[in-house]
């Protein structure tokens, strides 16, 4: 059981890496606009580059280091800067979160506002780069063509969708229309239950 949870997390992270870089170069000044909302971070657009050069820098490392037996040190590199990155994610979360100072999350083409929900998506991500680096000896390589590679990527690529949509599928805009029951929702504009 050990080799299947590390290989999960580990490719969970890489796709949710590749995910995210590729949803931030789809829309490159989101990030930014996010980051500026914030008014916590100075040069956001420089910030914005920053956070989507090290998610495909990550992303392709992980890529290279699951190739094989022979990258276990590029590996735990991956899982280290995973690790570090999703964690600084989540912490600047919960940052604003504390603050108030809300706004859009940036993590994505949508305009999702910061929430709890992706600030615990971060924090999740991180802890599966802790795990897979827990085990890193032991993760499965992409270069394996058998059964376990299967279910490990089929698996992963689950939980990584699973978890890029949990904000989105969390939202529920003010005064929106519950589409279960068809009626309000009974939250005001202001976010209070009405």
């Amino acid at each position: 059981m050990g080799v299947l949870l590390a290989s999960v997390s580990t490719y969970t992270v890489v796709f949710t890496l590749l995910a995210a870089t590729a949803e931030h170069l789809s829309r490159p000044g989101a990030l930014a606009r996010a980051v500026a909302a914030h008014r916590v971070l100075p040069a956001p657009a420089a910030v914005a580059g920053l956070v989507v050069a090290a998610e495909g820098i990550l992303a392709g490392t992980g890529i290279v280091a699951l190739h094989g037996d022979d990258h276990r040190a590029l590996r735990v590199t991956f899982l280290l800067g995973g690790a570090a990155l999703l964690g600084l994610y989540a912490g600047y979360g919960h940052h604003l979160l504390s603050t108030g100072r809300t706004g859009p999350c940036g993590c994505s083409r949508l305009e999702l506002p910061m929430t709890g929900w992706v600030v615990a998506r971060a924090a999740v991500l991180a802890g599966l780069a802790l795990t897979g680096l827990a085990g890193s000896g032991s993760v499965v390589g992409w270069d394996r063509t058998d059964a376990s590679l299967a279910v490990v990527l089929l698996a992963s690529a689950t939980f990584a969708t699973l978890l890029w949509h949990l904000p989105s599928a969390m939202h529920h805009p003010a005064g929106a229309v519950d589409q279960t029951v068809g009626r309000s929702t009974g939250v005001t504009e202001g976010g209070l239950p009405g």
